[in-house]
């Protein structure tokens, strides 16, 4: 059966964002939708930040649709099986014919979720289109949390696009930690157990070192399937280090269309020495934008377990020891 041109549409103009969590992804999606503001709001665009007309895009600011359609393996795979385990449970669950996304039973469940999710997205584009006048936008979707299902959602929406937004996982553990120390953002706002010990903070680094692997290891299988055509890699470091370079790669990529000025005005209006106080520091969401500061933060034991768990994929991918 022939999908609506509505949902053929939507899927085509989906574009993910994933790779791993505090890799800036927030940061990103601003960059990206600027000069709309990104917000709470039922359309995603926070209008009343900036004056000026944006581009044709809606910002999703975490979905969480990947954690329903693949949740997370628990416990994770053991660390020896980490690089050929699926790490959600579908993998585990596949030949089970009482299982619900059954292999089996695809022809039954694959198009009505496909139907689903585009119909959603497609519902929050209208939305766009009425209040702020976006045309055909691009549906830019923040998913960092979610990158170890990157694998299932490149499977059943395969004319989406994915950005894969990279970062050194050892400052991405760092990170972490630091999220959820006493005081942190986390433990403020999520109701996450402040991480103080020395043994509790190797059990953080251990979780984190794989929770990054996982999903480092399932946004490039998906953006393999993808193909190059359909993603992107982007590293954190590069994209703090040029800003302006590499948002105006993204715009081509995208076909945004935004002129360099714009994108001048964009990188000021977000960079990180921009933010009001309340807003950045060691114990807040935007913390830094250092990368390296893993050396300072992690003592040698922390780094040393880091190391085992993620040192090969980070040399494979060209960061130094």
């Amino acid at each position: 059966m022939d999908e609506p041109a509505e949902l053929s549409s939507t899927e085509e103009r989906l574009v993910w964002i994933m790779g791993s969590p505090r890799t800036g992804s927030t940061w990103l999606l601003r960059l990206l939708c600027h000069p709309w503001g990104v917000g709470r709001t039922e359309t995603g665009i926070d209008a009343a930040r900036w004056r000026p007309r944006g581009p044709d895009v809606v910002p999703v600011n975490e979905s969480y649709l990947p954690h329903h359609l693949g949740p997370l393996r628990d416990p994770l795979p053991p660390l020896e099986r980490l690089a050929e385990s699926e790490p959600v449970l579908n993998g585990t669950r596949g030949d089970d014919p009482a299982y619900f996304f059954s292999p089996a039973h695809a022809g039954e469940w694959r198009p009505q979720l496909r139907a689903m999710a585009l119909g959603r997205f497609a519902a929050q584009a209208r939305l766009a289109a009425d209040q702020h006048g976006v045309s055909e936008p691009l549906i830019l979707i923040k998913e960092p949390n979610g990158s170890h299902a990157a694998g299932v959602v490149a499977d059943l929406l395969p004319r989406s696009r994915m950005i894969f937004l990279l970062r050194d996982g050892r400052d991405v553990i760092d990170s972490m930690l630091a999220a959820d120390a006493e005081g942190g953002w986390r433990t403020r706002t999520e109701g996450v157990a402040a991480v103080s010990s020395s043994v509790e903070r190797l059990a953080a680094v251990r979780r984190e070192a794989q929770l990054w692997l996982i999903r480092t290891l399932a946004t490039e299988r998906a953006c393999a399937r993808l193909g190059p055509a359909r993603s992107i890699v982007v590293r954190y470091e590069e994209l703090l280090s040029d800003t302006v370079g590499q948002l105006a790669r993204l715009d081509e990529w995208l076909g945004l269309g935004r002129s360099e000025t714009t994108l001048r005005i964009a990188v000021r209006r977000h960079r990180f020495g921009s933010l009001r106080n309340r807003l950045r520091g060691n114990r807040k969401g935007v913390r830094a934008a250092s990368p390296g500061l893993w050396r300072e933060n992690l003592s040698p034991e922390e780094q040393r377990l880091a190391r085992t768990i993620i040192g090969a994929k980070l040399s494979e991918l060209g960061y130094p020891e």
